[in-house]
Formats: C-alpha cells, structure tokens, sequence
C-alpha cells in the first residue's frame, strides 16, 4: 500500500513541477511540442519538469488551463483504460468503454491535482532512455528528488498511440505501476459490487 501511495505521489510529483515550469514560460513555447518525434516528446517532457518556479502562487484558471492544454494530452487515457479493463476479465459496450475512460482520467488527474498541496519537489533527473519492442515502446528513467534523501526512480513509458502522437501510457516505480494498480482496484471492485457497481465506485 505504501509503493501504491508512493506511486501516486510521484504521478503528483510529475504534475507539480510541470504546473509551476509552465507558469514561467511564454504560452507560445509550449506549443513547441513535435508529437510525432519521440526524442522532441521527451525532452521536451524533461525541460518542463525541471523549470522550477519561486513563485508562492498559482493562477487556479492557469492550472485548468495546464491541465486541459498540456498534462491530459501527455497520457494515453483510452490505452490505459482498455488494459485495465482486459487484464480484469471486464467486457463493456463501447459507450460504458467510453465512460470508464474518462472516470479514469478523471481520477488520476484528480489524484494529481490533490498532490499538488503536498508541496514542491526539488527536480526530476532524467537518466536514461531505453527503447523496446523494436523501438514501439521506450521508457524513460527519471530520479525523484525532494521526497528523501536519495529520491527514488520512476519509469514514464512513452508509445505511439491510436493519434499518432507520442504518450505516456504508464508510471511505474519499482514493481509497482499505474495500470496493474487499477486492475487489481477494478477486479476487488468487481467482486463486490459487480460490474456496474464497479463503474460506479472506481
């Protein structure tokens, strides 16, 4: 439970230096993204989490606008939701596929947004970059900092989804990740409230 929490509390991570970069930038510099360059993506990713801010403050209509414009774009949310759903044994029509995608988003972009109280992190390192799969599929290795002594590293898996773009399909830190972690709340919810009452509880 405590790797599960951790792990969310870097997805906040990820977030709150991405909020505070993006205040001080010109709006036309983060338009700069080139999705269809997986190398662009990431280091584009990377400069963004590593602009941090002195800033005290956040405009709440900057941070609508941030999350609207820059962090949902950075995850494939339907990807997510279609693994959650296959590795849980669920078969949904595609309008409660739909619905379930964007309760998901929903819930993950929430998590993050309540990290951000949790204060400021002192950088994301970048490490390495690995591709797999013949390149379909590269992970990059960032360390953590501000959280303890030596941080912890998180892998941000990056692949072309159905857009064309370059996106973060899943988070993970040590063993643990994103998707296994919704699968195993899916399936516990599925057992006990079966699959509508699933749709209504996750």
């Amino acid at each position: 439970m405590k790797r599960l929490y951790t792990l969310l509390l870097t997805l906040g991570l990820l977030l709150t230096s991405t909020v505070f970069a993006y205040e001080e930038m010109p709006i036309e510099a983060t338009t700069e993204v080139v999705e269809n360059n997986p190398v662009k993506v990431i280091q584009s990713t990377i400069v963004k989490l590593n602009q941090l801010t002195t800033a005290s403050t956040y405009s709440p209509r900057m941070m609508s606008f941030l999350v609207d414009q820059e962090i949902i774009p950075l995850f494939d949310f339907d990807y997510i939701a279609s693994e959650v759903l296959s590795a849980s044994y669920v078969t949904l029509s595609e309008e409660e596929t739909v619905y379930f995608s964007n309760i998901l988003k929903k819930k993950i972009v929430n998590t993050l947004l309540m990290k951000l109280a949790q204060g400021r992190s002192s950088s994301l390192n970048f490490i390495s970059a690995r591709p797999m799969r013949g390149g379909k599929i590269i992970v990059v290795k960032l360390n953590a900092s501000g959280y303890s002594r030596f941080g912890f590293n998180v892998d941000l898996s990056f692949h072309k989804g159905k857009s064309g773009a370059w996106q973060v399909f899943d988070v993970a830190l040590g063993y643990d990740n994103l998707i296994n972690f919704y699968q195993r709340m899916v399936r516990v919810k599925v057992r006990r409230y079966g699959v509508y009452g699933m749709l209504s509880r996750i």
